[in-house]
């Protein structure tokens, strides 16, 4: 059940405080960074939960790593708003994002290790 996951639960909690920084973003960019660093922050939560409910570990590694991408994806938009001068974001919430990551990525190495003794 990909609820009692802690990296989905943290990921949900990042929904937020993206949404937040999202709304931030002048109407000119409406449908091109807004809705581009919702669509990557929504896909990390999608990729954990559908990764968990497939097969075999292989495959929820496979979704554990496109939810990677789509959290450094985030992370670079927000970057490239800082560097527009749309907004200033938190460190905690860079940090946020880096633990997470981490997390995703320690746990994608689990799943890896596993396959190999399958």
């Amino acid at each position: 059940m990909y609820q009692k996951l802690k990296i989905w639960q943290k990921s949900l909690i990042l929904i937020k405080e993206i949404y937040k920084y999202a709304d931030k973003l002048p109407k000119n960019e409406e449908y091109n960074l807004k809705a581009q660093i919702k669509r990557a922050i929504i896909s990390v939560t999608l990729n954990i939960a559908e990764g968990k409910c497939r097969k075999t570990s292989k495959d929820f590694a496979h979704f554990l790593n496109v939810a990677s991408a789509s959290l450094s994806e985030v992370e670079c938009i927000l970057l490239i708003c800082e560097s527009l001068n749309y907004f200033n974001v938190d460190t905690k919430l860079y940090n946020d994002i880096k633990s997470l990551n981490r997390q995703i990525n320690a746990l994608c190495t689990k799943l890896i290790k596993e396959t190999k003794y399958e």
